[in-house]
């Protein structure tokens, strides 16, 4: 439960209905806690911090295993399907989408699948390439703080229906450009969350992740210094109310939600 509100969209929108299970205090999931009569399961890598895949195998041994590796840059394509992410937001954050793995009784129906997809067209790929421009200056370090101050909270769309494309060529070309230097950027943010102070849970380093028991305060001491943070997946128990959550099922998952702060590292010390 303790997971972005796009997961169980995704299985409300693939026509199945979502079941949830909680997380150990050090964000992997709770095995015991998954019931083991599911047709699928999908498995967060959260922060890049690795799930024990043959746990969960043994506890439902018949069960599609779907790894999001949208967090795991650089982790390793596990379970019966593993999912990366290109979104803007994610690691390489190169436009939208991502690369899928699958095992190889798989690979006919999804090549079947893919081909049935809508392709982006030169227009589609030149707003893409300039939406993704736009946002690379309005978050760049000198323009960060106007930015925030310009930016609305908006409440996420709950049970959105997103049309699934290939990805352009042109963003895929871009990605492929820019995989080599990917991990020198990753070993800079992770020599920055090595600084910062707190129960830093290792992972992709993007941003120190840190467990405590009054956030306010740091979240005040940080302000302080211009530096934004905020308790992660916050609502994710409001969103999973929305896809038949009970309050109370998964107390590990509803306590993080008040209590994991989310403190940004950047790419240069």
């Amino acid at each position: 439960v303790y997971n972005c509100h796009t997961v169980a969209n995704a299985v409300v929108n693939a026509g199945c209905v979502p079941a949830f299970m909680d997380v150990t205090e050090k964000l992997t999931i709770d095995v015991e806690s998954v019931p083991e009569n599911l047709d699928a399961i999908v498995v967060t890598n959260l922060f890049g911090i690795r799930n024990d895949i043959a746990a969960i195998r043994k506890r439902c041994p018949s069960a599609i295993i779907i790894v999001d590796n949208a967090h795991g840059y650089g982790l390793p394509a596990e379970g019966d399907f593993t999912v990366y992410s290109i979104n803007q937001g994610k690691f390489p954050a190169l436009g939208k989408g991502g690369s899928l793995y699958a095992n190889e009784e798989w690979r006919l129906k999804i090549d079947d699948l893919y081909a049935q997809l809508p392709t982006y067209s030169k227009l589609a790929q030149i707003k893409l390439f300039v939406q993704m421009m736009v946002k690379a200056i309005a978050y760049s370090r000198y323009m960060y703080w106007l930015t925030m101050k310009m930016k609305k909270n908006t409440k996420p769309k709950i049970h959105e229906k997103v049309t699934m494309r290939k990805m352009a060529s042109g963003v895929r070309r871009l990605y492929n450009a820019w995989l080599p230097s990917a991990e020198d950027e990753i070993d800079k943010q992770r020599r920055n969350a090595e600084k910062m102070d707190g129960a830093f849970f290792g992972g992709n380093a993007f941003m120190a992740i840190v467990k405590c028991d009054n956030p306010e305060v740091l979240k005040t001491a940080y302000a302080a210094k211009d530096i934004e943070t905020e308790t992660h997946f916050k609502h994710t128990i409001e969103w999973a109310k929305e896809f038949g959550y009970m309050k109370g099922t998964c107390p590990n998952a509803e306590y993080l939600t008040q209590h994991l702060l989310m403190i940004p590292t950047y790419t240069s010390i």
